[in-house]
C-alpha cells in the first residue's frame, strides 16, 4: 500500500483489464471499472471476483465494477481519475472509446494520464490505438496519450509472476508519472519515447504468435518454433522501420519480450487461434467459442494489406493471411515458406 490517493478508471473488464485492477488495488489505488457485461459487474461488486476471465481470484473492495447506466453517477457524485487505462480488443477501442468521448471530456481537468493497453492495428483504417485514441478522445487529452505493452500474459501476473513491460508516450512527462504507478515489486516497468515502435510491435507480434501456434499444432519443434521467432522479429523490425520506429525497440521488452512470450506461452491466445487451425478447425468457429479475442486474426489482414500497399515482403505475415482468410493449407504453407528464393538473412 502506497498509502497515496490516485484515482484510476480501467475501461475493460476482461483478464488483462481485471489483473491491472487487482495490481493497482492492491497498491491502495481507488479503481472504477467498467464493463459491458452486466454479470461482471454483479460479480465484481458482489462476490469481488471476475469468474468468467479471472476465475476465483479475490478483488479487493477499492475495486468497484460499473457499467453504460452508471456514467452519469460519476458524473453526479463528481468523481474524478487521475489515470484512464483502456483495456479493450483493439477492433473495439474506437466504438468504445467513442462512447466514453463525452465523460472523459467533463473529467479532463483532472486527468494526468490516459494508457492504452490494446495490442492491433485498427482494421480497414490501419491506425495504431494511440492514433484511434487522438481521433476520438477530447483534443486536450491528446498529449496526455501513452501504451503499455510487453512480455505480459495476464495468467501469470495476476499469480505475482515477475514479468517486465514497457510504457511509451511522446510527452516524457507522462511517462515518468505513470512509471512508478504502474510499477510493482514483481512487474517492472520501463520507459519508452518509441510510441509507435512499441505499438507496432505489440500488434505485429500476434501474427509470428500464430505462425508459432501453427507450428504447434503440425507437430514441429523447437528449432522450428526459434525459426519462426527468429525470421518474424526480423519481419516485425522490417514493417516498424518503414514507419519511423527505432531500432532499439524491438529488442526490448515491448518487441522480443513479447514476441518470445506470445510465441511460447500455452496461455496466448493467438497461438492457441494458430494451433487449432493446424489441427483442422475452422477459424469462425475457433473465434466464436472463445471468450476473449486474439487480436492478431484482424492484424493479420491489417498488416498484409498494408504490406500489399507498401510493396513490402512478409512472408511470415502473408502466409498466415492465407491460412486464415484464404483457406490455405498450412503444412503447403510451410513448404512455401521453406522453399523460398535464397537470399542474404539481412
Amino acid at each position: 500500500m502506497t498509502g497515496e490517493t490516485i484515482r484510476i478508471l480501467i475501461i475493460g473488464a476482461g483478464s488483462w483489464g481485471t489483473t491491472l485492477a487487482l495490481m493497482l488495488a492492491q497498491k491502495g489505488y481507488d479503481i472504477k471499472i467498467w464493463s459491458k457485461e452486466d454479470e461482471v459487474i454483479k460479480d465484481i461488486n458482489d462476490n469481488k471476483k471476475n469468474s468468467r476471465y479471472t476465475g476465483n481470484i479475490f478483488l479487493p473492495g477499492n475495486i468497484h465494477a460499473f457499467g453504460d447506466s452508471d456514467k452519469n453517477h460519476i458524473i453526479d457524485k463528481n468523481l474524478s481519475f487521475d489515470i484512464i487505462i483502456f483495456v479493450v480488443p483493439s477492433e473495439y477501442l474506437r466504438s468504445v472509446s467513442t462512447g466514453f468521448r463525452e465523460l472523459l471530456n467533463k473529467l479532463s481537468k483532472n486527468i494526468k494520464a490516459v494508457v492504452n493497453a490494446a495490442k492491433g492495428i485498427e482494421p480497414k483504417t490501419n491506425l495504431r490505438m494511440s492514433q484511434v485514441l487522438s481521433e476520438i478522445l477530447p483534443e486536450k487529452l491528446n498529449s496526455k496519450i501513452s501504451t503499455l505493452s510487453g512480455p505480459n500474459i495476464s495468467s501469470e501476473i495476476i499469480k505475482k509472476l515477475p514479468s517486465v513491460s514497457t510504457i511509451a508516450s511522446y510527452n516524457n512527462k507522462v511517462v515518468k508519472y505513470l512509471q512508478p504507478i504502474l510499477s510493482t515489486e514483481y512487474f517492472r516497468v520501463y520507459t519508452n519515447d518509441d510510441l509507435a515502435g512499441v505499438e507496432i510491435c505489440g500488434a505485429v507480434k500476434n501474427i509470428i504468435a500464430i505462425a508459432s501456434g501453427i507450428s504447434d499444432g503440425l507437430g514441429f519443434g523447437s528449432n522450428t518454433k526459434a525459426s519462426l521467432i527468429t525470421r518474424g522479429l526480423y519481419e516485425l523490425t522490417k514493417f516498424g522501420m518503414k514507419f519511423g520506429a527505432k531500432t532499439a525497440t524491438f529488442s526490448g521488452a515491448a518487441g522480443m519480450g513479447d514476441l518470445v512470450a506470445t510465441c511460447i506461452s500455452p496461455n496466448s491466445r493467438n497461438r492457441t487461434v494458430g494451433e487449432r487451425i493446424a489441427k483442422g478447425e475452422k477459424l469462425k468457429d475457433i473465434v466464436g467459442n472463445m471468450y476473449t479475442i486474439a487480436e492478431g486474426v484482424t492484424t493479420t489482414k491489417a498488416v498484409y494489406d498494408m504490406s500489399v500497399k507498401l510493396n513490402m515482403e512478409l512472408p511470415i505475415t502473408r502466409c498466415v493471411y492465407e491460412v486464415l482468410y484464404k483457406n490455405a493449407d498450412p503444412l503447403n504453407s510451410v513448404k512455401i515458406l521453406m522453399t523460398r528464393k535464397y537470399k542474404s538473412e539481412y
